[in-house]
């Protein structure tokens, strides 16, 4: 069976290399292949993916919203946050969005409950739309911070907008959590929080995985403030991708093992 990425740009994905790991773990017979697409070809590709024996793709920038127009049938969880970033393409083509169990899996992996907790995300794109889908079945109050309120405030109008500058004046905050691309590679100097807006977070979870300590992360290490990298929830995607295409449940083991080996590096895979 063959499986891929779409995309514009996929030169530096780690995908292949995370299901390399799953399919040899499991022993399941595969191959992921990066598919760099350009707009217009994404339709063609779509209709003759079974054909080519796809039997399931994820979907990244830019494609996770427009690629919805394409689906026969939409899950719950890619309807709320509006975007489809797994295709499970038996039977016709439906999207589905594993950015929300990414996430849980994230917190359960670092022991944190957001039940009642005052939260604090970065950002209000793709990401953050997920982590507010995944949040408000969970937090007492949600907090948005944003260079654009009107724009936040018409796309999240279940949470509290505030700018960058109201976050100290809103604060403390049990759980931060950075959807923005600040501090991702190569930029790794530049952080979208200071320690003042930081100061008394329980913990923060920052989306990036490259590099694996951002500066936003080094910032909170020398407050004291335990934090954890996007690594996990992108093993954590990878692993219900799987479960969706394979109809199998694989768990948190799984993510455990194939996170493991993420950490030892690329040289072995």
């Amino acid at each position: 069976m063959k499986y891929g990425l779409i995309g514009e740009k996929l030169s530096h994905s780690l995908s292949p290399l995370i299901h390399r790991i799953f399919f040899d773990i499991t022993g399941k017979k595969g191959q992921y292949e990066l598919i760099e697409l350009k707009h217009n070809e994404l339709e063609s590709f779509l209709i003759n993916a079974e054909q080519e024996n796809y039997h399931g793709l994820n979907v990244t920038i830019p494609y996770k919203t427009v690629i919805m127009n394409y689906m026969e049938n939409i899950s719950d969880e890619a309807r709320e946050i509006g975007a489809v970033n797994t295709i499970k393409l038996k039977g016709g083509l439906k999207g589905y969005n594993t950015d929300y169990y990414g996430i849980d899996y994230t917190f359960k992996k670092s022991g944190i409950n957001p039940s009642g907790k005052k939260v604090l995300s970065t950002g209000s794109g793709g990401a953050a739309k997920a982590v507010v889908a995944y949040l408000k079945n969970f937090a007492d109050k949600i907090y948005i911070a944003s260079r654009d309120k009107n724009y936040a405030r018409k796309k999240f109008p279940q949470v509290i907008v505030i700018s960058y500058e109201e976050i100290v004046g809103h604060g403390p905050f049990d759980i931060v959590i950075n959807t923005t691309p600040v501090g991702m590679y190569p930029l790794t100097e530049d952080s979208p929080l200071n320690k003042e807006q930081l100061k008394g977070s329980g913990f923060l979870f920052d989306l990036i995985y490259n590099p694996e300590k951002t500066k936003l992360m080094r910032l909170a290490g020398e407050m004291g403030i335990p934090c954890v990298n996007g690594m996990y929830m992108l093993a954590a995607q990878a692993v219900k991708a799987q479960e969706i295409w394979q109809g199998e449940n694989y768990g948190i083991d799984l993510v455990d093992a194939i996170y493991n080996r993420l950490k030892i590096g690329t040289d072995n895979f």
